[in-house]
């Protein structure tokens, strides 16, 4: 197999930022041996050059249509095969093309014979030039209609003795690259043209892009694959998911057949029957497989061997013994994602599938319905719900799932809210640092500031802040974060409810007030921080953000975050006196989402992730989501929540919370009341309407007649009764 690249587009993604000249090997292991050309290497693109003879131009005279002067374009280092090679499996191609002449024409009348044309891949004949659409045999000069005499398609065709010439870019990259140029009008008196063709350019690497994602179990089908008795087979697979069969080619019976599967999250396995039995080489990878990173394979089968790689790990093969007769003689198309007879379907992504050094179209086979998409998408690009505050989506072609680890949230979508109630005098650390860095690596940082790295946890340059709130209570330090030096940083809830940022850089601190308004009014208000070196925006609630600037003579860098507190703050040594003002009682009230930079404070400390979470609290310190300010993008529905319990955290609190209990209270005694009225009236209307000779004292045991009495009375009514019965 060739070690050289493909194209310069893989040496680019590979990690080659600088021009110059490359050996490339577009079919790789494939028939075509590997050339040298120039890589123009761009930041976004990687341009391919091949140069030729023809670059300086060649004057010519005496030809004629019946005795043309054919210019061939001899390519430097490759053949025309191997050039040809470059162009097909290029993204974009283009070549420049110039014909100068003086009493010359190019192309003539639309509907007549060209006097001169060129000849591109395939050994095709084309008659448009430089400039304009493909195969309508006209000029450039007649797109932006500046032709030298509108009668004519070229400026040649006008047939002028004076030097024109007509020229322009050809991009159709099916038909190039240039392999000659037939130049057929120079025979008359004084007639002369100069042929220039200009470099083969191309960029772009369709293996490398031609990509399409499984999505669901299917599988898709091209023509039987032929090899005879050699088959060289390449692709780069990304998956999560393990088993999955890549491809499989077979004949009616399964006698005969080749496969490619990944059958453990390890192992790489090329399963064949060719000859006697059914045969396998492993290769056994000491790295999973399914890791969802781009992985390249590479196997081959002939007659001496089988063997099969996985990127740059060493070959596994099997030797056959001497006189081994291999044949490859398929019937049935080729599958690729799935085989006959299995329930092992591939999920993932693949690309740069060759067989033989033939690229396979995969993006022709795609089809949404199927689950084949194209480019290596899967579910995040069109997730019915995207991740929200910042969740990465991580991709499961089938599925996907949400990262909230570098969030203040959890929940599947990193929708739910993490907060905390703060009663008075309750307070949260959260320690960023348990001690200073070392003086060597303090010097090394000042030397290396490393911009934009947050897990460092010292000299920051860059701070990310976001948190929301409800209180009535005030005044309050809304958030402190501290520093083995005399640097903070703090949100600060003034007397008049007012919020104000304070940052103490070095010497000098910094004051920003973030609103006017009074925002101590029990409802929620959300804060955003953002500082990257000296530029500092802040935002509250959804009015427009303001920018702050830090002017060139004061420092830039927050020295040795140390701890986050929430409450109040409970700092050894010596705080500043503005701090100091603010910090009795505490914070008294609710926040949620708090979130400095990686670190999460109510995360870690409501849902710890390790055994000894780097958070201290003292007082009542109770999770709800009582601070949580109203989600920009809306609440997630519950049917569609795969974490949704029914269970919300309220807590109600301050003023305002007493008012709706008293409410609920009332209401509550309404219906109480109206329910036992309703029983009343319906226990009497029975009452008036049945009789019974029953003690009353039975059915009530309230009664306050005795049974002794109701007796003795029955008695004394008793010979009246009997002498009434005795005349009736």
């Amino acid at each position: 197999m060739s070690v050289y690249k493909e194209s310069c587009e893989a040496y680019r993604l590979s990690g080659k930022y600088w021009s110059g000249n490359y050996t490339i090997d577009p079919d790789l292991s494939g028939p075509l041996k590997p050339f040298e050309v120039y890589c123009k290497m761009k930041s976004y693109k990687a341009w391919t050059v091949i140069m030729h003879d023809q670059v300086e131009g060649t004057r010519v005279t005496g030809s004629s249509m019946d005795e043309p002067y054919i210019a061939n374009v001899n390519y430097w280092n490759a053949s025309w095969d191997e050039v040809s090679a470059l162009a097909n499996t290029s993204m974009y191609c283009e070549q420049w093309i110039d014909y100068s002449c003086y009493k010359s024409r190019l192309l003539n009348t639309p509907n007549g014979r060209p006097f001169g044309y060129w000849i591109g891949r395939n050994n095709e004949s084309h008659y448009y030039w430089g400039g304009t659409f493909r195969e309508v045999q006209k000029c450039g000069c007649t797109i932006n209609q500046t032709c030298v005499d509108p009668k004519f398609q070229c400026n040649c065709d006008a047939d002028y003795r004076q030097w024109y010439s007509d020229k322009g870019y050809l991009d159709f990259r099916d038909h190039l690259p240039v392999r000659r140029v037939v130049i057929g009008d120079t025979n008359r008196t004084g007639s002369e043209a100069q042929i220039t063709v200009g470099p083969l350019r191309c960029h772009g690497d369709r293996n490398i892009w031609n990509t399409i994602a499984f999505t669901k179990p299917t599988y898709i089908t091209f023509p039987t694959f032929r090899p005879g008795s050699t088959a060289d087979i390449s692709f780069h697979f990304k998956t999560y998911r393990a088993p999955g069969v890549f491809l499989e080619n077979s004949d009616d019976q399964l006698r005969n057949f080749i496969r490619i599967e990944l059958n453990t999250t390890h192992n790489l396995v090329f399963v064949f029957m060719v000859g006697d039995g059914i045969l396998n080489v492993t290769l056994r990878s000491p790295v999973p497989l399914n890791d969802n990173e781009w992985h390249f394979v590479q196997a081959e089968i002939n007659v001496k061997l089988a063997r099969i790689k996985v990127d740059y790990q060493p070959w596994a093969v099997r030797r056959f013994p001497g006189q081994t007769f291999v044949t490859m003689k398929f019937t049935h198309p080729l599958l690729v994602g799935a085989a006959n007879r299995t329930l092992r379907p591939f999920l993932g992504c693949l690309r740069g599938l060759r067989m033989n050094g033939v690229p396979i179209d995969l993006e022709g086979k795609v089809n949404e319905e199927q689950g084949i998409r194209r480019n290596c998408t899967g579910q995040c690009l069109n997730a019915t719900i995207p991740c929200r505050n910042s969740g990465q989506c991580i991709e499961g072609y089938a599925a996907y799932t949400c990262d909230c680890k570098n969030t203040a949230f959890d929940g599947f979508y990193c929708h739910k809210d993490i907060g905390a109630h703060f009663e008075i005098g309750s307070w949260l650390r959260y320690n960023i640092r348990k001690k200073p860095i070392s003086d060597e690596a303090a010097w090394a940082n000042w030397i290396d500031p490393h911009y934009d790295n947050f897990s460092l946890g010292y000299n920051d340059t860059s701070d990310d802040i976001e948190f929301s709130f409800s209180t009535v209570h005030k005044p309050a330090v809304l958030l402190y974060i501290s520093s083995f030096v005399q640097d903070y940083i703090a949100v600060i809830l003034k007397t008049d409810g007012s919020v104000d940022l304070r940052y103490k850089l070095g010497l000098i601190t910094h004051k920003y007030q973030l609103t006017h308004r009074n925002l101590a009014d029990g409802y929620p208000h959300y804060v955003n921080i953002t500082r990257h070196n000296r530029t500092i925006k802040t935002q509250v609630d959804y009015m427009e953000p303001i920018v702050e600037k830090i002017t060139l003579v004061e420092d830039a860098r927050f020295d040795s975050p140390k701890s986050m507190f929430l409450g109040r703050v409970m700092e050894v040594g010596d705080i500043d006196l503005e701090i100091q003002r603010h910090n009795a009682p505490g914070f008294i009230g609710c926040i949620s989402g708090v979130r400095y930079n990686i670190y999460a404070p109510l995360k870690a400390f409501f849902r710890p992730n390790e055994t000894d979470p780097p958070v201290r609290t003292q007082g009542y310190v109770s999770e709800s989501n009582c601070g949580a300010f109203p989600p920009v993008l809306g609440y997630v529905p519950w049917e569609v929540d795969p974490w949704f319990t029914g269970i919300e955290y309220f807590y109600i609190h301050d003023d305002l919370g007493l008012f709706w209990i008293a409410v609920i209270v009332i209401l509550a005694l309404l219906l109480l009341f109206g329910g036992l009225y309703a029983i009343y009236v319906y226990a009497y209307q029975q009452k008036g309407s049945y009789h019974t000779n029953e003690p009353k004292n039975l059915e009530s045991p309230s009664s306050s007649r005795p049974l002794t009495e109701t007796l003795r009375r029955e008695k004394k009514h008793l010979p009246e009764i009997e002498e009434e019965f005795r005349s009736g």
